[in-house]
């Protein structure tokens, strides 16, 4: 609410001595531009907006409308409503719900009301929505899926049944409907061969991250009954998430992990710099959705076990066995940061409520880390790093961590965020030896901006748009 009062008083103040001198919609002479904001407003489904939030309804009755003595306050809250409109284009009309937001700047690439009373003026107010309209590879193909959606969504002779049959042949009607209601069939025949129903489900389940056999299994056929609307909103939602992502990485390069796809981008102005395949925590221990900046490199880094894992998972382990401990390449601390040993210590008196040491896994290739990781300030103590375990990014549900971001492309991240120190890196990482035995702080210059987002339609590495799993649950 903070933030729509804001956004009211910036709109009302951005009322200049053209709009304060002559109504901008009411007068017979504003007919053509009138008509056009009502084009603009009924697109506003496939914009992802709401029409019904921009005064579409009084709008649309200004033909039959005479002028009053309270035409002059209507007319403004219809620019009001026009501008907030725009913004939206612009910038999205939500704000992802951050579990931290570490970045408090809000860029704004475009003067909203300033290039709207231009059009007006200048007659190319039938201009502004492309103008304005973000122009990013991702935002277009999610449109155009939106759009794609909502046309088969209004053909009222298409009622898709739930799919409950597993049989993939012409006698699954439901199943025949849904591959043409998704596009995966220009046509809706019902006597298809099967071969052509299995590469058809093929295609579909390529778009639900699922093994592409061309077989039905349960949750092949919760993912194809999801109701059309349910996707067209999460299409809708992603696209006003690269709205507000725009002007962000229109400035400056940019990290974007989505936890339901489990991959990364880094973007800079329209082009993809890096995409990586990454694993990302378990729904029992969930990645957090946050912003904040990445602001320095640590190759070889030691891995501090958390205080949860070292007593739930290690101490079991360690109490049977300590040479464990040497075996996983590990030291016990003390609080002042003494490496002790082991074989000293009483571990058979130890448990969740009291471990007074810390764990510590040495730095190298064998390291849970990896060989590198980005640090960011968090107060959940996760980051992005390398891995020893690269076979996990072979699967398609990559949610096995507890709660960090392994990176397959990892040292390409590096280098991507520290261009100036590309030959150290190199060198570093191909030695797989820390130089001196301690971890290789760099700090970056210039922190680079990254956001872990949760959002189930998605591109891939190959810019595809895809629908993946509700891992965590989140979506309602």
């Amino acid at each position: 609410m903070k933030y729509i009062f804001i956004l009211w008083l910036f709109l009302s103040a951005a009322f200049n001595s053209y709009a304060q001198s002559k109504m901008l919609w009411l007068p017979e002479q504003c007919k053509a531009n009138r008509h056009i904001l009502l084009q603009y407003l009924e697109q506003c489904d496939s914009l992802g907006l709401d029409k019904n939030a921009y005064n579409f309804d009084l709008l649309q009755s200004l033909d039959e409308k005479p002028l009053t003595e309270d035409s002059i306050n209507t007319d403004k809250s219809i620019t009001l409503s026009a501008i907030q409109f725009f913004h939206d284009v612009a910038y999205g009309n939500t704000i992802p719900r951050l579990e931290f937001n570490g970045i408090n700047e809000v860029p704004a690439c475009i003067n909203i009301s300033g290039k709207f009373y231009h059009a007006l003026e200048e007659k190319t107010f039938n201009k502004l929505l492309k103008e304005i309209e973000p122009d990013i590879p991702e935002y277009i193909n999610i449109k155009k899926k939106i759009i794609q959606y909502l046309l088969k969504l209004s053909d009222t002779t298409l009622h898709p049944g739930i799919i409950v049959s597993y049989l993939v042949d012409s006698t699954n009607h439901p199943l025949t409907e849904k591959l043409y209601q998704l596009g995966h069939l220009d046509s809706l025949d019902y006597h298809l061969p099967e071969k052509v129903m299995r590469a058809q489900l093929r295609k579909a389940q390529y778009m639900f991250e699922f093994y592409e056999d061309g077989g039905l299994r349960p949750n092949v056929l919760n993912a194809l009954n999801i109701p059309l609307g349910e996707r067209i909103k999460e299409l809708q939602s992603s696209l006003n998430i690269f709205r507000w992502l725009n002007c962000y990485r229109q400035s400056k390069k940019m990290v974007v992990v989505n936890i339901p796809s489990a991959n990364l981008f880094m973007y800079a102005g329209d082009s993809i710099l890096l995409s990586s395949r990454m694993v990302v925590g378990k729904p029992t221990t969930p990645t957090p959705v946050l912003s904040s900046k990445i602001t320095e490199l640590v190759m070889f880094p030691y891995w501090t076990v958390p205080y949860k894992i070292a007593t739930r998972e290690l101490l079991p382990a360690i109490r049977n066995n300590i040479p464990y401990l040497e075996a996983g390449n590990y030291q016990v601390l003390d609080k002042r940061g003494n490496i002790l040993d082991p074989y000293k210590i009483n571990w058979k008196t130890l448990n969740t409520k009291n471990f007074p040491y810390t764990i510590r896994q040495v730095n190298g290739c064998d390291n849970s880390l990896g060989i590198m990781k980005l640090n960011f300030y968090n107060p959940y103590d996760v980051y992005l790093h390398d891995t020893p375990w690269k076979n996990f990014f072979a699967y398609n549900k990559r949610y096995f961590s507890h709660g960090c971001m392994r990176v397959e492309k990892a040292i390409a991240l590096a280098k991507a965020v520290l261009p100036g120190r590309t030959d150290e890196i190199n060198e570093l990482a191909a030695t797989c030896i820390a130089p001196s035995g301690k971890p290789v702080i760099m700090h970056l210059n210039e922190p680079v901006s990254v956001f872990v987002l949760y959002q189930i339609a998605w591109p891939d590495e190959a810019g595809t748009i895809r629908f993946f799993e509700d891992a965590y649950k989140k979506i309602k």
